[in-house]
């Protein structure tokens, strides 16, 4: 093992302390930068209300800190910071549109939605420990992964579009909202294309910053910013009521689950290239476990399931430190964020318009992943059935009515009535057993 000299600090290295306040400090507003504004959308999606949502970036804070914390010291040991995961809470969202068509409560979704990430959690933890992990990535192809990333994109365009005009149900476009939107995915595009260095790290916090001051600004409506009686509190277990089972839920959190263990993988293989160094099998096993254990307190935190960011990777190779400890002095600082109330009360104020922007400018980059993911591919004509036939049966059935699929069987709903889902296991279908590339190879 050799690592990369040209780096400030490697990972074993202690820098003197006031820089390694400052590198820890970079850690935080880069997570933060990342992570900030989901618990407002996923919130709001689940029905939750100005103090839910409030309790739920709490929350998530607390636990992406505790998993950050247990993948730096116990799993693949590297400084990768875990946050929540842009499938997880893709997910979500999509269940919670789901959810009317299905007859389901979004309190009962909740609850299933706990149980599902914990037992997806559960498998997670046994691939890493039986070192399945190689042969469970075999079925997630470029194919497969290509069309995930852009289903995923086109199936929350939509709650993207709708957030930021600020059109409500049965409402028309608003004006203001839709302006401030515009600005806040320039700013953000702007930055990503033209900054350097850290400003280029933390172009979703300068969005989001800017966004909020133009916002308030505009006369855009935020939200209320509450006030806690509590200094410290402690997150509440359970917090959205105790687990319920639904199979549909759980399958779909299983595969969900596996087809995060891709991000994790992709993110250590980052890591590696900008240390110049290869890690054992041995690692990236410790490093499945971590993440599952990580969903099973996502779980339990009542919040989204759990991934390692690959773009923890970057920010290393921009700002050359890649030392562990100023790594493990941001994940506990936030641990101590996500003990502060008034924390989570502060970014559940964030205008709606500005939350949906910064994701969807986020997004452009998942979607480009899959595109990078096609550009492996021979698009032979297999490749076109493949690809074709999933992309447009899963796009079809997100412009289908609500409630379209509602005489089928309820676990069924749960795969026809969601065009993410549906063509994802149609392209697994097609990918391995349908059309096997070894039947068809050229």
């Amino acid at each position: 093992m050799s690592e990369d000299k040209h780096l400030l600090y490697n990972l074993n290295e202690r820098p003197p302390l006031n820089r390694t306040l400052v590198y820890a400090l970079q850690w935080l507003g880069f997570t933060l930068a990342n992570s900030a504004v989901l618990p407002l959308v996923v919130g709001s999606a689940l029905g939750l209300d100005q103090a839910g949502i409030a309790t739920l970036a709490q929350r998530t804070f607390f636990f992406q800190a505790l998993a950050s914390l247990l993948q730096v010291c116990l799993g693949h040991r590297l400084p990768i910071n875990e946050g929540p995961s842009g499938m997880w809470w893709g997910i979500f969202i999509s269940l919670a549109a789901m959810a009317p068509s299905l007859g389901k409560p979004l309190g009962t979704l909740r609850t299933d939605l706990e149980f599902g990430v914990m037992a997806a959690g559960l498998i997670l933890v046994l691939v890493g420990m039986t070192g399945l992990v190689g042969k469970a990535l075999k079925f997630f192809t470029p194919a497969v992964t290509g069309s995930v990333l852009v289903l995923l994109g086109l199936q929350l365009s939509g709650a993207f579009v709708k957030g930021m005009f600020g059109i409500s149900d049965g409402g028309s476009v608003d004006l203001k909202s839709s302006v401030v939107s515009i600005i806040v995915v320039a700013i953000v595009v702007i930055i990503n294309l033209k900054g350097r260095g850290f400003l280029k790290s933390i172009a979703i916090l300068v969005g989001i910053t800017a966004g909020w001051i133009i916002a308030v600004l505009a006369g855009v409506p935020s939200g209320e910013f509450l006030t806690q009686d509590a200094v410290v509190a402690l997150p509440q277990i359970f917090a959205w009521g105790p687990p319920t089972f639904d199979p549909g839920i759980v399958f779909i959190s299983i595969l969900t689950g596996l087809l995060v263990l891709s991000n994790l993988v992709a993110s250590i293989l980052a890591m590696e290239r900008v240390l110049k160094i290869e890690l054992p099998q041995k690692a990236y096993n410790r490093g499945v476990v971590c993440t599952g254990i990580a969903d099973i307190l996502a779980g339990l935190g009542a919040t989204v399931g759990f991934v390692p960011y690959s773009a923890g990777a970057g920010m290393v190779s921009l700002t050359r430190v890649a030392a562990r400890l100023p790594f493990i002095i941001f994940a506990i600082a936030l641990i101590i964020m996500g003990l502060l109330p008034q924390v989570g009360a502060f970014l559940a104020s964030i205008p709606e318009p500005v939350g949906y922007s910064v994701l969807l400018a986020s997004f452009c980059q998942m979607v480009g992943f899959g595109l990078k993911d096609y550009a492996r591919l021979e698009f032979n004509a297999r490749d076109y059935f493949v690809l074709g036939l999933p992309i447009l049966l899963g796009t079809g059935i997100m412009n289908l009515p609500s409630g379209s699929f509602a005489g089928t069987p309820v676990f069924a709903q749960y795969i026809l009535g969601n065009g993410f889902i549906a063509g994802m296991l149609l392209c697994m279908l097609l990918e391995h057993v349908l059309l096997p590339k070894k039947y068809f190879s050229s």
